[in-house]
């Protein structure tokens, strides 16, 4: 069975328990579903998902990107990752099969040392971080990217700040290429140019709006109104978050992957959202999405959207719908919605306080308002050293609104925490169905003793406790059943920086012409 990291409790203290216990169980059976089916799920996901790739003009959306990355790229790149949480942009240096020596022209300190940054192959030099503020995402676009674009500046600046004169005034004088993550769905017929479709995670843009043409325009006007002395940029490339994740998994081990013991497959994001890609074979695709020439085409796979809800319809419980028929767009990422950052915390809400409904005592407003409960509390909660520290991490989060008499006691608080467990196992388990649902999609599952590398990012699958090791636990169970993958481990290799880093990878293919 998959590994878990959900906190356990003896069947003497349930059964000491008030009656409400029982309702709470049988409250609680109802996400414990899907576990119960992974392989029938899983072959679900993999059936849709032949078909959106058939089918759909919305989902498992055609690239300009035919090739993994070979590890021999190289550059320097101003890197940006537009989620849906948060923004983040640095510059980017790749090395390629040729790091820099202990001599070379930067402090070792600099240079990323872990598995999951390459072993010297680059490092991220000057970069920034902000939260995506939340009036902007009921904005116009264009105010958006016109904060973007100082941001950017910022990090350019910082930069120019950094670096010796030769290299700042040749920066200045030559300009910087640009390579872009984004973290939403879009049409692309060029690796410069993408077409914004509907957006979810909470912005409402509306229109049809060229990114590129956004993004330029943006900062051509900050450059203009800002005293700093910034360089031109020039728009290499765009892709989605995932893709970027996937191509940053393949540059980092390819190495690995060389050796044909291992191979990077997929890319998937859970954070805010979800989302993931893989490099499929031409032949599944729908003629109007198949390139001109090459075998396979790396496609990004919306697998949050309205049409991969099928495998998902026996398994959504009357939380899931509320949360989806109360969301600002109802019926549009379905999935997102039972497994996303931005949901998880909703879902407990939504769940305690049917658990809680016959409790003597009022919870706090917080407790009463959507969205009023963090995933983050539930994350800290669960992951809680006893029953004692998740009493005390609820009181906390909720003692400025509290009404007495106080609702959290040492069992509230178990409930509570049990609730945070079999929701965030449930969007494990779904996640990792879907994943191998995709593997089947690009043919990653037949029996060839080559071992499948996942790339992962996103704030769920890094951050929450056991998480990862839950979802990886699911997916090799799925995959040891099916007669065709027998004997084949799949591991999730977290793509750490991988927003930033695969949109660099990608402008580095791009400029050397091997995409």
């Amino acid at each position: 069975m998959a590994p878990s990291a959900i906190p356990t409790f003896s069947r003497s203290r349930a059964a000491s328990s008030s009656s409400s216990t029982d309702a709470e169980l049988q409250l609680l059976q109802r996400l414990e579903t899907p576990l119960k089916n992974l392989s029938r799920l899983a072959q679900s996901f993999e059936d849709v998902f032949n078909h959106l790739a058939l089918t759909s003009t919305a989902q498992f959306l055609p690239t300009p990107v035919r090739v993994l990355p070979n590890g021999e790229e190289t550059g320097r790149f101003l890197a940006l990752d537009l989620g849906g949480t948060n923004l983040r942009v640095g510059i980017v240096e790749l090395f390629g099969e040729d790091p820099p020596s202990e001599n070379g022209s930067y402090d070792e300190e600099d240079v990323e040392e872990d598995e999951s940054a390459g072993g010297g192959r680059l490092r991220i030099t000057t970069q920034g971080s902000w939260n995506i503020p939340e009036y902007l995402k009921s904005s116009t676009a264009e105010r958006y990217f016109a904060w973007v674009a100082e941001k950017m500046g910022d990090v350019v600046s910082g930069y120019l700040d950094a670096v010796g004169t030769a290299t700042r005034e040749a920066t200045l004088a030559q300009g910087m290429e640009v390579g872009i993550a984004f973290s939403f769905p879009m049409e692309q017929s060029s690796h410069s140019s993408a077409m914004l479709m509907p957006m979810g995670k909470g912005f409402t843009f509306a229109g049809s709006n060229n990114l590129s043409t956004l993004l330029s325009e943006a900062y051509a006007t900050h450059t203009r109104t800002t005293s700093r002395a910034l360089p031109p940029l020039f728009i290499i490339s765009i892709t989605n978050d995932s893709i970027s994740t996937l191509l940053s998994a393949a540059y980092v081990h390819a190495s690995s992957t060389s050796t044909r013991r291992s191979r990077a497959a997929v890319g998937i994001i859970a954070g805010t959202g979800t989302n993931a890609t893989c490099l499929c074979p031409v032949y599944k695709l729908h003629p109007s999405k198949r390139p001109s020439t090459g075998s396979t085409m790396l496609l990004n796979t919306e697998w949050s959207i309205g049409g991969a809800a099928p495998p998902l319809e026996p398994y959504m419980t009357s939380w899931d719908r509320h949360i989806d028929a109360t969301n600002e767009k109802p019926g549009f990422q379905p999935f997102e919605e039972m497994v996303g950052g931005r949901y998880l915390g909703e879902l407990v809400r939504l769940i305690a306080l049917d658990v809680f409904a016959s409790h003597p005592c009022r919870f706090a407003a917080k407790m009463q308002r959507p969205y009023g409960v963090d995933t983050k509390l539930c994350a800290d909660v669960e992951a809680a050293s006893s029953e004692s520290e998740a009493l005390e991490l609820l009181q906390d989060y909720f003692s400025a609104e509290e009404v007495l008499p106080a609702p959290w006691d040492l069992q509230t608080a178990a409930t509570f925490r049990r609730i945070c467990g079999r929701v965030s196992t449930r969007a494990a388990a779904l996640v990792a169905a879907a994943t191998v649902g995709v593997l089947g999609v690009n043919d990653e599952l037949r029996n060839d003793g080559v071992d499948i590398v996942v790339g992962y990012t996103g704030t769920v699958l890094e951050k929450y406790p056991g998480f990862k090791e839950r979802c990886e636990g699911f997916m090799q169970e799925i995959v040891s059943r099916r007669v065709d993958a027998r004997g084949k481990t799949v591991r999730l290799v977290e793509a750490k920086d991988g927003g930033i880093l695969g949109a660099a990878v990608l402008a580095a293919m791009v400029k050397e012409g091997r995409t």
